[in-house]
């Protein structure tokens, strides 16, 4: 057996599935499955953090990279169908020409693949053959490989004791459900004392007596009953508005990037993750954690009437726990794949939502409904598993309770036929007997939920442990509280991932306080990149932006932002009047500024002309305003933060020309340093400098030369 082999029988664990969530991770969610066989036990988030993948997918090349510094081998190898047996398995094979899935065992009519889409599937050979490229990648330990655990996971612990008043409301459930349990326990001898005392002797006092006695205690009952359920709602509430609220507030904070690499409908899914932790640590987790406590008492009542049928009820619990251990994983794998296929499902719903112009006007109503239809029918799927076990378990569970409480009936009986029970002693074992097994299997569950719930931690880890933007607060002040800033973009690097082409090498640009420069050059040379980086919304691999000579990363994000207004291509308005997207619902809102920054960008008549002037809705996403009258909100909200840097990224694209020479002109004479990314030669113009910028670095280009580059229609007016 040859040196391959010895390694890879010696290192073989269980392979995980791992999913992944951008859309261009397959490639380093195979690599990571693959480190988990051989005991190099790794998440997503921790994958993610050591090798940002490149939004337009990885090589072949890119994949073995990642394996390389795992500290795995790799050999890449074409081979023919009917060759995939001799394969090392499992290894990676390339999938639908645009796709990476991990091999894991071959049958002679199916294989069985973890798919990092779409989880563990059983594929017919004529779909492999359709799928399959012809291209594996055997990976392998190498003599660097470190069998280690570096999955990153959230404490429940942790989440509860960052709630204020978690412990009065915990300690007050405490309370109350110890009361109750108390109650539960002396309820069975209401019937043993009637049988045993009551009936044997006709006495009618002891009768009333206890009759009184266990209606109180009846009553009590009830009553603490209530306030356990009221406090548990208090509680929930409580914690479902901090958890909701500090979740939400790290999902803001997080960078640009991480929203742009992922699905709405699945960042929703994450977020709702919350509310099935919270329900279930509320719902009847801390009442099962005391019903398992007083399970032993009961235990040891029942102990005290006879030992060899304890031994029998002891046993009907053991059976009870062997099954839900084992139904644990099945249970847990189909709950994950329901999540991720209905993630999938709203992810579809949520994207025709927001595309559905795009799709009238193509005549695609039929294409999205057939796909929505499809992952509905596929998360439908995944639901009707968990059920069809859930099904299962129920029946056998019944079955094994209902037989088992038969024969218990029928041993205890015996004993009362043999003089060693009394008839009240049978019914008050069968009780206890009855609560010890049902309090303890509510512990189980109770267990066998809080560790479900690590499904749900390791869906929000995705959100909770990526870190938030960085440098935010501000370690400096500029000296100049006022006016225009002197710009300076010193030795600029920077590429999206490290299996990505740099954008900037060693770009170098110097831009006066009050100056205005105008951006152009051919599409996809960086420009709006360039603009996400002197917003500070990406991180430039080297080099520096400073502001009046300090780098703005010492001014920290939140300060350094106030001091800029943008309009971006992708801005949008929010829900509200005009009047609030122009302040961006400001607190301490100021009309008249509105009103005046809203004249300079060309919109206040068309406000007021409206029916409700300023008060106007703006509908949904700006839907009740033409394009042209969105960029100009938008630019009015830039204004409005009266900033000392105002960037600008085909800001009047959807404007007629005089509109946009009458902003121009009104911009041109603000007391601001501009950044102007346009194609048009009027606001191009209207620029003091004009930088051309390419892969090949930045040249300024002088009006004149412009002018005849534009009356000679040359490629350099291409909108980025």
């Amino acid at each position: 057996m040859d040196l391959f082999h010895k390694l890879n029988l010696s290192f073989r664990h269980k392979l995980p599935v791992l999913r992944q969530t951008q859309a261009a991770e397959c490639g380093l969610t195979c690599v990571g499955m693959i480190a988990g066989f051989y005991g190099h036990q790794i998440d997503m988030v921790s994958l993610r953090h050591r090798f940002p993948s490149s939004q337009k997918g990885s090589t072949l090349t890119d994949v073995m990279s990642f394996a390389q510094n795992l500290g795995m081998g790799c050999r890449a190898v074409r081979l023919e169908l009917d060759e995939l047996h001799k394969l090392s398995l499992p290894c990676v094979l390339h999938w639908d020409l645009n796709h990476f899935v991990v091999l894991k065992s071959i049958s002679k009519n199916t294989i069985t693949i973890h798919d990092p889409a779409r989880g563990v599937r059983k594929v017919a050979m004529d779909e492999v053959s359709r799928s399959f490229t012809g291209v594996a990648l055997e990976l392998y330990p190498a003599a660097t490989f470190e069998q280690k655990n570096e999955k990153k996971s959230i404490s429940m612990l942790n989440l509860i004791r960052n709630v204020s008043g978690i412990g009065s409301a915990f300690t007050q459930v405490a309370l109350l459900s110890l009361a109750l349990e108390f109650f539960g326990i002396i309820s069975p001898f209401y019937m043993q004392w009637v049988i045993d005392q009551v009936l044997v002797s006709s006495d009618r006092d002891l009768l009333t007596l206890l009759g009184v006695a266990f209606i109180s205690i009846t009553l009590f009952q009830n009553l603490i009953s209530a306030l356990r359920s009221w406090v548990t709602t208090w509680f929930s509430s409580m914690l479902s508005v901090q958890w909701s609220g500090n979740l939400c507030a790290h999902l803001l904070g997080l960078p640009l990037s991480y929203f742009e690499e992922r699905h709405v409908g699945d960042i929703l899914s994450r977020f709702g993750s919350i509310a099935n932790i919270q329900s279930t640590l509320t719902g009847r987790f801390i009442s099962s954690i005391f019903d398992g406590v007083m399970a032993l008492v009961t235990l040891a009542v029942i102990f005290t009437y006879n030992a060899n049928l304890t031994f029998v009820v002891i046993g009907l619990f053991l059976l009870y726990a062997l099954i839900r251990w084992i139904s644990f994983e099945p249970f847990r794998q189909a709950n994950e794949d329901q999540l991720l296929a209905s993630a999938q499902a709203q992810s579809q719903l949520l994207e025709s939502i927001r595309g559905v112009q795009a799709i009238k006007l193509n005549n695609k109503q039929d294409l999205r409904v057939s796909t929505f239809t499809n992952e509905t029918v596929e998360s439908t799927n995944k639901g009707i598993t968990t059920q069809k076990l859930s099904i299962g378990f129920s029946t056998l569970q019944g079955t094994i309770s209902g037989v088992g409480k038969i024969v218990l009936i029928w041993l205890a009986a015996g004993q009362v036929l043999d003089g060693n029970f009394t008839s009240g002693m049978l019914v008050a074992f069968i009780s206890f007997s009855d609560q010890f097994i049902s309090r303890s299997a509510g512990l189980i569950n109770a267990l066998i939920e809080f560790k479900m719930l690590r499904l749900h931690g390791e869906r929000i880890s995705d959100i909770v442990l990526t870190e938030k933007e960085q440098n935010m607060e501000s370690n400096i002040a500029l000296a100049e509280q006022e006016g225009p800033v002197r710009l300076d973009i010193r030795q600029l690097s920077f590429r999206y991932s490290a299996t990505d082409a740099e954008i900037f090498t060693g770009f170098n640009l110097a831009i006066e306080a009050g100056e205005s420069i105008a951006i152009i050059g051919p599409s996809g040379q960086g420009k709006t990149t360039l603009a996400k980086l002197l917003l500070g919304l990406l991180k430039p691999v080297s080099g520096s932006i400073c502001i009046n000579g300090v780098d703005h990363t010492k001014l920290g994000m939140t300060h350094y932002r106030d001091l800029i207004g943008s309009v971006m291509q992708s801005d949008m308005l929010f829900a509200g009047s005009i009047m609030d997207n122009i302040s961006f619902f400001d607190a301490s809102l100021d009309r008249h500024h509105v009103e005046r920054v809203a004249r300079i960008a060309q919109i206040h008549d068309d406000i007021m002309a409206m029916p409700m002037g300023y008060n106007s809705m703006v509908g949904d996403m700006g839907s009740s305003l033409s394009g042209g009258q969105i960029q100009r909100v938008i630019l009015a909200r830039a204004l409005y933060r009266k900033p000392r840097i105002l960037i600008l990224d085909e800001a009047t694209s959807h404007l007629d020309v005089a509109r946009e020479s009458a902003i121009n002109a009104a911009i041109k004479h603000m007391a601001m340093t501009r950044v102007i990314i346009a194609h048009r030669p009027e606001t191009i113009l209207s620029a003091d400098r004009i930088i051309q910028i390419s892969r090949n670095g930045i040249m300024e280009v002088p009006k004149p030369d412009f002018i005849r580059l534009v009356n000679a229609s040359q490629p350099v007016l291409e909108a980025g």
